[in-house]
């Protein structure tokens, strides 16, 4: 009598094929974890990685959901890999309940501190208009923080765009620091920082020989009979040219791409990762040698998981991560949509809550939070 010899069912082709590019999707996924680790100035290519790690995610939970239809135990392929970067995702998207507007200024050491590249008060890509001013002027008024750190920061000697003079009014303070990067004796854009209470000493860390608008900027604030550092961050932009935007547009809507164009961004995209990683270090050589408790504010223009952020970030509380609601993006521009835009302290602040504010008026959201200085 012959039997039939019943065969165990196998990997059917298509399904060789999709575990063959898991594979590859959870080795794109690991060395994206690498870029917070690895130098760009040593080895550029990972920061690119770390620049692709949401669409990596993406794309490595869409393999998790594709083998939990079909075969359930090769899910464990992605989904160990995305639990082994746990830490990484939470840096990205708060899972916390949004507390941003309960908490009151309950005490004396309580202190309200907001950063905002306010892209000189226009419209991205727009010239200067009443509307977009005074709507920008709302949400400080509206937020009246204690401190407040602007990068790209534009304004007249006088006339309705005095800004400068537009904000102490609105906060009811003299104290400001400006610190412009262009002055041409009438108008003047550059770093400020504005606040309710006494500047007792400022300074700038230039990060290159050459002026330019990238640099951080410091003023040390006394609140009572306490006295905190905060710094201003503007870090190296990638500084994309309008044909640059043009072609983004064009590539994430019609799926078309250009070869000399890609590596024309790709350029910039790498000399910007190397700028910015020569730069946090030192702003971090900087902020170690601080006497005082100390706060960074500021637009990195880099991502959570970029070797930047995890340069400034070592030994200090993220915002954002303790008590951020939500996805965490801050850039409203035309590249991609990341969180650019931080606030972090040194441990003898705490962090009560956290809120980016969701207005489009310059080419970044507005993000403040409400700290406890102990």
């Amino acid at each position: 009598m012959n039997r039939r010899i019943r065969k165990r069912p196998g990997i059917h082709i298509f399904s060789k094929f999709v575990l063959t590019m898991n594979v590859f999707a959870v080795a794109a996924l690991l060395l994206s974890y690498l870029a917070s680790y690895i130098d760009p100035a040593k080895f550029w290519v990972i920061s690119f990685f770390g620049l692709a790690y949401p669409a990596i995610l993406a794309i490595n939970i869409l393999f998790i959901i594709y083998w939990l239809l079909r075969m359930p135990k090769l899910a464990m392929i992605s989904g160990i890999t995305i639990i082994a970067g746990w830490s990484v995702i939470l840096n990205y998207i708060g899972f916390r309940e949004s507390t941003a507007i309960m908490v009151p200024k309950s005490s004396e050491s309580f202190l309200r501190v907001m950063t905002y590249n306010v892209h000189n008060f226009k419209q991205f890509g727009d010239k200067n208009d009443k509307f977009t001013k005074e709507l920008i002027l709302d949400i400080i008024r509206n937020e009246q923080p204690d401190v407040i750190c602007f990068q790209e920061f534009f304004s007249r000697k006088r006339g309705e765009y005095n800004f400068r003079k537009l904000i102490l009014q609105i906060l009811e303070t003299e104290h400001y620091y400006f610190k412009p990067s262009t002055d041409n004796g009438y108008e003047a854009i550059g770093m400020a920082i504005f606040s309710k209470f006494p500047i007792v000493n400022k300074g700038n860390i230039q990060f290159a020989k050459k002026m330019n608008w990238n640099e951080a900027v410091y003023a040390d604030i006394k609140k009572g009979d306490k006295t905190f550092r905060i710094y201003n961050v503007h870090f190296q932009s990638i500084n994309f040219q309008p044909e640059d935007y043009r072609y983004l547009k064009k590539v994430t809507s019609e799926i078309e791409t250009d070869v000399e164009s890609s590596k024309k961004i790709g350029y910039r995209l790498k000399q910007a990762f190397i700028k910015r990683s020569n730069q946090a270090r030192m702003l971090k050589e900087h902020t170690e040698k601080s006497p005082l408790p100390y706060i960074i504010a500021g637009d990195f223009n880099d991502t959570p998981i970029s070797y930047t952020v995890k340069t400034i970030s070592r030994g200090m509380n993220n915002s954002f991560r303790e008590m951020g609601s939500g996805f965490g993006v801050t850039y409203n521009g035309a590249f991609p949509n990341f969180q650019i835009d931080y606030i972090f302290t040194s441990p003898e602040f705490t962090v009560k809550n956290y809120l980016i504010i969701n207005k489009k008026l310059s080419d970044h959201y507005p993000v403040r939070t409400d700290l406890e200085l102990k």
